[in-house]
């Protein structure tokens, strides 16, 4: 089909066609807004790669020399603060809004820089004796996560509050997965700069460094853009005036019983802890301490074969992203989405753990296999994030008050709960494993027990976590009919609000 003048006036001007200020149709939201929502999640995810994630226990391990069980300790201990902190700040999200109207972009413009400078101060080596240096990636830690908490429930909430039409929602949700994807992608490839000593000539001190400069500073440049953003939907007057009224902590209090009303958040909720609670390694240990390959006469190390396969399978599962609405209604739902993509990753996992990595052809294997289940894996937090969106609309048809904020900060919570229990397990792992970081900075390879045990590990501890997983997301319910239902109801208690307002000013 050729293309129209338009189409190709936007391929020879791409910045230009992204920032267009005035959308497409008079009911869309205009690209501006969602490029600025993908660029802020993109140094969002820069931070997040950073300071919640196996780099931050990779630092801990092998640059602070602390034991993995009590950097397993540690992460567990944010994990039960994360019980407390993420639904409060949430809550508090919720509560209040601002004297402008707005309730999400002015948490932004003060927690963007904090989230930044904290998780930049995770990763510098001060010299500490070894409690010391516990309490401060403890104590750094829990001030990043108290800023971060804030800024996700705010940045994830404009989902719910950008539009008021359910499919425009999951439009924004896939522009915003785009920007985790790119947030994501240049912290995974240069992971295999910390195999051995570091890269470079570098330690890996040095090298983590450097990597907080680029990834946390400048990943909070980034998630300002999120500011150009607008939120159309408010709540109902009558829930505003209840807000005003009503005790700030009991407010508060209230926001967080309505959970309840939310059985999509919690049977995710549900979803993350099964998948969590299982043996793991993470894969900078698996392929760290490999001898490097023979490839046709040149030698090259497992990691950079493994980054070359994360780019060629990281590139088709992106370009699906903007095609994710599409695809959920050929296959017929978002639900139907996260089945396929855990059913396709248990198999991969299977099968590429019978194929095995002792020689070069069987990791290009492993890799292809990899790359098929992520296809429909890609479209995971699109579907899950789109069904969430949804939620905050059921809850307000049930209850009347919406609850992006918090419906956001218990999946904030819900990931970092997830991460801090595989972490945890993790460190047992490491130490069944007899794993020994110092034998990894001399560049020696660990022990036979570690040998052995480390690919069943590596490869079939998450697929038994994947099968558990499964459980909860089989029991989502959630009609288009009665989505259908919802939104009308409100589109229409929201219109007879206005009637209200406009004769209230006539009088």
């Amino acid at each position: 089909m050729a293309l129209t003048e338009s189409q190709r006036s936007n391929l020879r001007r791409p910045i230009r066609w992204l920032r267009n200020p005035e959308p497409e149709h008079p009911d869309e939201i205009p690209r501006r807004e969602l490029s600025s929502l993908t660029f802020a999640l993109t140094g969002q995810n820069h931070i997040f790669s950073m300071a919640a994630s196996d780099r931050f226990v990779h630092f801990c391990t092998n640059v602070l020399k602390i034991d993995p069980v009590h950097v397993g300790f540690m992460v567990s201990a944010t994990a039960a603060f994360d019980a407390i902190n993420d639904p409060l700040a949430g809550a508090i999200v919720d509560r209040y809004r601002f004297k402008d109207g707005r309730k999400l972009l002015p948490w932004l413009k003060f927690t963007s820089p904090l989230i930044a400078i904290f998780a930049f101060l995770l990763f510098i080596n001060w010299g500490l004796s070894y409690g010391l240096s516990i309490f401060y990636a403890g104590a750094v830690y829990v001030m990043w996560d108290i800023a971060y908490s804030f800024h996700d429930a705010a940045l994830w909430g404009m989902t719910a509050a950008i539009h008021p039409n359910s499919r425009q929602s999951a439009r924004t949700v896939q522009w915003a997965d785009f920007g985790v994807f790119a947030g994501g992608l240049l912290p995974g490839l240069t992971m295999p700069m910390l195999g051995g000593g570091g890269a470079f000539g570098l330690s890996q001190q040095q090298v983590y460094f450097i990597f907080g400069l680029f990834l946390c500073l400048g990943g909070g440049l980034l998630t300002l853009f999120a500011l150009q953003m607008k939120e159309r939907v408010r709540s109902l007057p009558e829930a505003e005036e209840q807000n005003r009224v009503t005790h700030p902590f009991k407010s508060v209090m209230q926001n967080i019983a309505r959970i309840r009303h939310n059985h999509v958040l919690l049977l995710f909720l549900a979803a993350r802890i099964a998948e969590s609670t299982v043996p793991n390694v993470a894969d900078i240990f698996m392929f760290q301490d490999m001898q490097p390959y023979n490839v046709f006469g040149s030698e090259i190390h497992p990691s950079v074969m493994l980054m070359i396969f994360t780019i060629i399978w990281g590139f088709p599962g992106a370009a699906l992203k903007p095609f994710a609405l599409k695809i959920a209604d050929r296959v017929g739902s978002m639900k139907r989405i996260l089945i396929i993509g855990r059913v396709t990753a248990i198999a991969a996992r299977v099968l590429g753990f019978l194929v095995g990595v002792r020689t070069w052809p069987a990791l290009v294997i492993v890799c292809l296999l990899d790359g098929i289940s992520h296809l429909p894996n890609s479209l995971f937090n699109i579907a899950q994030r789109s069904m969430l969106s949804d939620s905050v609309d059921y809850v307000e048809w049930k209850t009347g008050q919406r609850t992006e904020a918090i419906t956001m900060s218990i999946r904030n919570f819900m990931s970092k709960f997830g991460s801090a229990i595989r972490r945890f397990i993790q460190g047992y792992t490491l130490r069944f494993l007899q794993h020994n970081p110092s034998l990894t900075e001399a560049r020696l390879p660990q022990n036979a027990h570690f040998q052995q045990w480390i690919w069943p590990v590596f490869r079939l501890g998450p697929a038994v976590g994947l099968i558990v997983s499964l459980i909860p997301l089989l029991l989502l319910n959630y009609p288009d009919s009665l989505k259908l239902q919802v939104e009308t109801d409100l589109a229409q208690r929201r219109a007879l609000a206005e009637e209200e307002l406009m004769a209230g000013i006539a009088e």
